[in-house]
């Protein structure tokens, strides 16, 4: 049984005991191996009981985290047999594939968690429609296959947009992101403040650069990139200024160790360089863009680690 959102949203309204998710939005890059499902839980914390349970259950799930009630999943692009059993492995993802512009995730799930694979993420923002294989409930399995729009990730590492005068990098990208949201149809997922090295005497004041994640429909990637560089040339006060765009699913080794070099000490322009020309990475400064070159790319890798994007090592 195939049902739009609408009519998954009426459906639950009739039984009157089933709450819903509130976003789903799965982001691909372009070798379309894994998929990065992002899902927010209507509870503030039972997203963590998902997490754990979808980690122990489905080989197809390599890595899980919650991040308050949005829980991410990096998925395995594949089908696999669940071995289901109450309590420890109780839900978890069958199969996924991504074809003509969709990506369909299947999930399985005992009692409750059926009904959340069923019905409560049929009618989330974000979803096409939802395939009902087995409805759940009670202690019954529930199964469905849940259709999104394939979304690109692009994740963008910005720094030094602003001068000892005026300006807030992680204000100013957060409402270039809202705008895109509007103007451009994209998913804006996450927002992250990365500390860097706080001694480097080319700072404002607390050295921080900011990187964030944007969802976007694949044919709309470069169009986002330039109309993200026109709103940055637009709120930044700095002739320093510079964006790097990363657009797959997972961070090389080298960016990553430069990354966590620079909140440790003064990284040259010949080691960021280096990084940039090894790992392809796409960087374009605005002005001068000496100085935020640095912080930009540094900043890449931490959209998945927004704890340790915020210290300041000891």
């Amino acid at each position: 049984m195939s049902l739009s959102p609408e009519e998954v949203r009426r459906k639950c309204s009739e039984k009157g005991w089933v709450t819903m998710y509130e976003r789903i939005a799965t982001l691909t890059d372009e070798d379309r191996e894994r998929v990065l499902l992002i899902e927010d839980h209507p509870t503030p914390v039972g997203a963590e009981w998902v997490v754990r349970n979808y980690e122990a259950t489905s080989p197809l799930v390599e890595k899980a985290w919650r991040e308050g009630k949005r829980h991410f999943f990096l998925l395995r692009v594949g089908e696999a047999s669940l071995d289901l059993e109450p309590s420890v492995r109780a839900a978890g993802v069958e199969s996924v594939e991504v074809r003509d512009g969709e990506v369909r995730v299947t999930h399985a799930g005992l009692a409750g968690a059926g009904v959340g694979a069923a019905l409560s993420r049929g009618c989330a923002e974000g979803v096409s429609r939802v395939e009902i294989h087995e409805e759940g409930g009670g202690s019954r399995l529930g199964r469905a296959t849940v259709v999104t729009p394939e979304l690109r990730r692009l994740v963008i590492g910005v720094d030094d947009t602003d001068t000892e005068e005026e300006g807030a990098t992680w204000s100013a990208v957060d409402v270039i992101c809202r705008r895109l949201e509007d103007e451009a149809g994209v998913f804006y997922s996450r927002h992250v403040t990365v500390q860097l090295y706080p001694k480097t005497p080319h700072r404002t004041r607390n050295c921080a650069a900011v990187v964030v994640e944007l969802g976007v429909p694949t044919k709309r990637v470069e169009r986002v990139k330039r109309e993200f560089l026109r709103m940055l040339k637009e709120v930044s006060f700095s002739d320093h200024t510079c964006a790097a765009f990363w657009d797959r699913l997972e961070f090389p080794r080298e960016l990553r160790d430069l990354g966590n070099a620079a909140k440790r000490r003064i990284v040259s322009r010949e080691e960021v360089d280096e990084v940039v020309e090894i790992c392809e990475i796409e960087v374009v400064s605005i002005g001068d863009g000496e100085r935020g070159r640095i912080g930009a790319v540094a900043a890449l890798p931490f959209i998945d680690d927004h704890g340790l994007a915020a210290r300041v090592p000891r």
